[in-house]
């Protein structure tokens, strides 16, 4: 099991440092910060998940605080 975690984690790993050299490679040649991030939200729907991710965050916030 923990053999096949490390795998996981591996590929994982290699997809992250992949993803990064290739916005580093587009940044070097000129692209546009707007534009890689507009073709990452356009893909991935990047804004939805971050402000799924800010409402969660800001109803575990008045949950906690709530119990206090």
């Amino acid at each position: 099991m923990r053999r096949s975690w490390k795998v996981i984690l591996g590929i994982v790993a290699v997809a992250v440092i992949l993803g990064g050299l290739c916005i580093g490679v587009g940044l070097l040649t000129g692209a546009d910060d707007a534009r890689i991030i507009q073709n990452l939200d356009d893909h991935f729907r990047l804004n939805a998940y971050v402000a799924a991710y800010t409402d969660y965050a800001k109803q575990l916030w008045a949950y906690f605080t709530g119990l206090l």
